[in-house]
């Protein structure tokens, strides 16, 4: 097993005599939602600070209507302070409606 680095959202492996490595994001099992630092802005101009959240923030309307760029930070940093401890449960994520993983990208 390779070391955890901070705010990292996997457990790398490697295998003695091979190259390179794996890794296992066990986000259902053991979450890492408080020390998670990452957020996604995707092609719609969407902020998602939380793959399983449901909740976006417009960044693209933002700076349409020209805001500045204290409004933009302002904006990103109270979506962040929003930010959930932990997502919901498996029961209750697939319930929820979100979209899908090949709509958000990565």
């Amino acid at each position: 097993r390779l070391p955890l680095e901070a705010n990292h959202t996997s457990k790398g492996f490697r295998i003695a005599g091979y190259k390179g490595q794996f890794g296992f994001i066990t986000s259902m099992t053991q979450s890492f939602c408080s020390d998670c630092n990452r957020v996604r802005v995707m092609a719609d101009g969407n902020l998602k600070v939380c793959l399983f959240g449901n909740t976006e923030v417009s960044l693209r309307d933002l700076m349409r209507r020209g805001a500045s760029d204290a409004e933009i930070v302002e904006t990103i940093s109270q979506a962040i302070k929003r930010k959930k401890r932990a997502h919901a449960g498996m029961d209750i994520l697939s319930q929820m409606p979100n979209r899908p993983m090949i709509k958000i990208g990565g």
